[in-house]
């Protein structure tokens, strides 16, 4: 790797021709419309943006400041130079450090294609039992906007980009909203409502009496 390309971070403070109105700006993301379809209807709504911690939790922004400005996180070069963090982009290379265009998908030596995402291609859904959710892990939640589905669970499918792979999904609509529940199944049958567990022997001692060896509760 050039010497010029090995960055160090660092806080950056813009000065001067720099102003910082040039990196503070407000991003505002309309969220694309997706579509399912159930008994051979279409069912399109929009996909909210992804539920996060800091949605449910708050978020602590912690701040640098000199002066009376905030500084902002950047990089260093080996020449000197500041580059402020949003300047910097990712690019795919080969091991001679030639760009890619089009990157490969092996599975087991083999090539395959990446599946349509779930914006180009409309899922299936199919009502399922609430019960479906005890054995699911949930990884990531989006609301519906829009969606008119009577209150149940549906099952589908979920690809937010191109990918080979796409993952499990739920559909659940209820009287707080409609929401897209993204994951994977855990294998962890449900064994019942109540588990029988011999804590004590049934039979006791010989003589009638406890037995003399006292109950370590740290094995339990």
């Amino acid at each position: 790797m050039p010497q010029a390309l090995q960055l160090q971070r660092a806080a950056v403070h813009f000065t001067g021709s720099c102003s910082r109105s040039m990196y503070d700006f407000m991003l505002i993301i309309h969220m694309p419309d997706i579509t399912f379809t159930l008994n051979a209807k279409a069912v399109t709504c929009e996909l909210g943006r992804k539920v996060t911690k800091d949605d449910l939790y708050g978020r602590l922004k912690k701040l640098t400041i000199k002066g009376d400005e905030v500084l902002v996180r950047g990089c260093l070069t080996a020449d000197g130079r500041c580059v402020p963090a949003s300047a910097i982009s990712n690019a795919r290379l080969d091991p001679e450090g030639t760009p890619v265009d089009k990157e490969e998908i092996l599975y087991d030596g083999s090539p395959r294609e990446a599946s349509p995402s779930s914006f180009e291609e409309a899922a299936p859904l199919e009502a399922t039992p609430l019960k479906a959710l005890a054995s699911f892990c949930v990884t990531d939640v989006y609301p519906l906007e829009g969606a008119n589905l009577k209150k149940g669970l549906y099952s589908t499918w979920f690809s937010y980009r191109k990918s080979p792979e796409r993952k499990e999904a739920f559909v659940l609509a209820k009287d707080g909203g409609t929401f897209l529940l993204v994951g994977y199944s855990k294998n962890s049958p449900f064994v019942g409502k109540i588990v029988p567990y011999e804590l004590f022997d049934a039979e006791g001692t010989a003589d009638g009496g406890e037995d003399d060896e006292e109950m370590d509760f740290a094995m339990m």
